[in-house]
């Protein structure tokens, strides 16, 4: 039996937010034993276009992605692999996991394609079901890492938080990842109860995984998404885990767009669950 190779995959498109995506996906290989891998998408043939015309950009794609592999090499110590892509992005990055074992995507939030085509990463890939490995958005530099990547969780309510915390067992596992939870104080009685069933899934999946955690109940007085950015500057989290349900709200305020958040797609449902 062939075991397919693992990756971090780390989406390039040349920009220097793309080389932050990097460093990023470096700092989370430390404690992993898992190559890297650039993906470059381009862009698709126009019908009018001529096939030499678009087979010389195509190649000109692949000779700079090359160039950047080994500048990176030179400039990190890590040679990646990489591969380029043509078509949409959904559709080149669902090859790449069909072709690939893939842990995690590592992606700027805007993503160029070609010169004035651009992409927003989360709103093309943040459907239910769309991709199924977490996506790190990112576009800064990655803070330094004494002895282990801290990453901040935000309890929800909604029925899809239960899908995040195979990841949390995943990226501990992988990654060496400590994980602090943090819970909103909620008045609605329905709201509560969801919560209350999502935190007891939490603690007993977590116990019985052997996974080591903490959860923080959220300032009364304070709102909810400041208090979880307040929480993790004052344990200087890495990053955010959220669904991808709920990035909009962690992105709500311009001063909060800058911080790494990790989200996840909820799986597809024929029903939604009441538990």
């Amino acid at each position: 039996m062939v075991t397919m190779k693992a990756y971090i995959v780390v989406l390039w498109d040349g920009t220097e937010q793309s080389e932050f995506a990097f460093r990023h996906a470096l700092l989370m290989r430390k404690k992993s034993e898992y190559s890297l891998l650039l993906v470059r998408v381009a862009r698709k043939k126009n019908f009018l276009e001529s096939k030499q015309s678009f087979e010389s950009e195509v190649l000109a794609e692949k000779d700079a992605t090359q160039h950047a592999a080994e500048a990176l090499k030179s400039k990190f110590g890590v040679m990646p692999e990489y591969v380029v892509k043509e078509g949409d992005i959904k559709s080149c990055l669902k090859e790449v996991l069909a072709e690939n074992s893939c842990s995690i995507i590592v992606s700027p939030e805007t993503y160029s394609i070609h010169k004035g085509l651009t992409v927003n990463i989360v709103k093309e890939l943040s459907n239910y079901g769309d991709i199924e490995v977490p996506m790190l958005i990112a576009n800064n530099a990655p803070k330094k890492v004494q002895d282990s990547i801290e990453v901040v969780v935000p309890m929800e309510y909604d029925p899809e938080f239960k899908d995040l915390i195979e990841w949390v067992i995943s990226l501990s596992r992988s990654y060496g990842c400590n994980f602090d939870f943090i819970k909103p104080v909620l008045t609605g009685a329905q709201p509560k109860k969801e919560l209350i069933n999502n935190i007891y899934f939490t603690r007993q999946v977590l116990d019985d995984n052997n996974i080591v955690y903490g959860i923080k109940t959220a300032s009364k007085e304070a709102n909810f998404i400041d208090d979880i950015y307040s929480f993790a500057g004052s344990i200087e989290a890495n990053y955010i885990l959220t669904t991808s349900l709920n990035y909009g709200k962690l992105r709500k305020q311009a001063m909060y767009g800058e911080f790494p958040i990790i989200y996840v797609n909820p799986r597809k449902r024929r029903y939604r669950s009441f538990n």
